[in-house]
């Protein structure tokens, strides 16, 4: 137990480091996903999708597995931004939506994104998602 704190609390900090850092160089991104290892990632992403009013408005970057998800909705498909931890194992995502027409990859390529984390409100709990965003290539 007290190895899991230790390595929580090591990656908490690791993130408010390059959190700052990416402000303090004027850039803008507020979270920058790519410059951090698999672990710090799927740790981010996660707590993204299970506290997304903390991150609302922040504009992000991230690389992932682009992953599409038919629906009956009206609006459409649902395309995402999967991320997977160190192990492989277990995978979280995010959606997103293009700001711009933009011709999508294959599904399961790999993809780097820069958008604003938005809350969809069309559900009980807001779901984060990516808006007006677009491929870095």
């Amino acid at each position: 137990m007290k190895q899991t704190k230790r390595l929580f609390l090591g990656c908490l900090a690791s993130l408010l480091v390059l959190l700052s850092v990416s402000r303090a160089e004027g850039g803008d991104v507020d979270i920058d996903l790519t410059a951090m290892n698999s672990t710090m990632v799927y740790a981010t992403v996660f707590n993204i999708v299970n506290n997304p009013l903390q991150y609302a408005g922040q504009t992000m970057k991230l690389t992932g597995e682009y992953t599409v998800y038919p629906t009956d909705d009206p609006a459409g498909t649902i395309h995402a931004c999967l991320v997977r931890d160190a192990a492989g194992c277990c995978a979280s995502g995010l959606e997103f939506r293009l700001a711009a027409s933009q011709e999508y990859p294959p599904e399961g390529s790999e993809i780097t994104l820069i958008g604003t984390l938005a809350l969809d409100p069309s559900e009980k709990q807001p779901i984060p998602l990516l808006e007006n965003a677009s491929f870095i290539h």
